[in-house]
């Protein structure tokens, strides 16, 4: 029995080897990707109340460079805010023309019929805010202002929403906002 041991063991060593050196003459895997999933087919899904579900296929994000706007463009860029219609504009000029009367209430009223008519435009606040001033309504027109401020698109009308403000505040005693719009004036 000790001679039969003997050979299987041996047996057991060659088997081993050979294994062993099997497994070494195997090519290395290479290093691959999973391959990109093809166009999978669509599969519907149907639910136990009978609903049948087809989900969407979602497209790869991909990353796109994307155009900067340079301030300097981004300033000369303008919007269309209504005035070119030439509803504003006589609703425009009925405004001024109360106003430099005298007439606050009509000077609103057409300012504010050509607010309905051009919202983005910064002339219409600056109106709304110099009559806000002259009815002693200075917080009403310093918020009339800033509104303007964000749709104004030239020096001048940014200058003369900025005085509104600046008037409004020294109604107010509001010091901040005195120092504020006087450090915009002098940057316009």
């Amino acid at each position: 029995m000790n001679g039969q041991f003997k050979r299987h063991k041996h047996g057991l060593i060659i088997l081993s080897l050979i294994a062993l050196a099997g497994c070494q003459s195997l090519p290395a895997p290479e290093n691959k990707q999973p391959p990109k999933p093809a166009q999978t087919e669509k599969r519907d899904i149907k639910t136990p109340a009978g609903v049948v579900i087809t989900p969407y296929e979602r497209e790869e994000i991909q990353r796109k460079k994307m155009q900067v706007i340079v301030p300097e463009q981004q300033s000369k860029q303008q919007f269309d805010d209504g005035r070119q219609l030439p509803a504003f504009q006589k609703l425009m000029q009925k405004t001024q023309l109360a106003y430099k009367q005298g007439q606050w209430n009509e000077a609103e009223a057409a300012a504010l019929q050509a607010q309905r008519l051009a919202p983005q435009s910064a002339e219409t606040f600056l109106y709304l805010a110099l009559i806000a001033n002259k009815k002693n309504r200075p917080a009403n027109a310093q918020a009339l202002a800033q509104r303007g401020l964000s749709y104004a698109q030239t020096h001048a009308m940014k200058k003369q929403l900025w005085q509104v403000i600046l008037k409004a505040a020294q109604q107010q005693k509001d010091q901040k906002t005195i120092q504020q719009a006087q450090k915009a004036l002098q940057g316009l």
